[in-house]
């Protein structure tokens, strides 16, 4: 009887220390861009009215970035790039062209 019971609190101890990391990793990756996900989204659609289709948070030369593809409404792939710690859109391009931003110099 004592078995189960050091089973099933070992278990469940285990599970409850999985959701508190998942609960963490999400609050520490907000804590370390400035930026939650919905925001990070917000920001795209203001720039690229559409359907969001993939979010990706990757390490551009040292510095965080949002990817954010988005579908416009002539079925127009493109590519928002946004700085994980400002929210300022760094590049807007279509699938498969080059920057639509002024600043196209620093690869983001």
């Amino acid at each position: 009887m004592n078995t189960k019971l050091i089973t099933v609190s070992a278990l469940s101890g285990l599970i409850l220390a999985g959701g508190i990391a998942g609960a963490v990793s999400a609050q520490s990756v907000a804590d370390a861009t400035n930026l939650t996900e919905e925001q990070v989204i917000e920001i795209a659609l203001a720039e690229v009215p559409g359907e969001v289709t993939e979010v990706e948070l990757e390490d551009r030369r040292g510095k965080q970035v949002y990817e954010v593809e988005i579908t416009d409404a002539d079925g127009v792939e493109k590519e928002v790039k946004i700085a994980a710690d400002t929210g300022d859109v760094l590049k807007v391009k279509e699938d498969g062209k080059g920057c639509d931003k002024a600043d196209d110099s620093d690869d983001a």
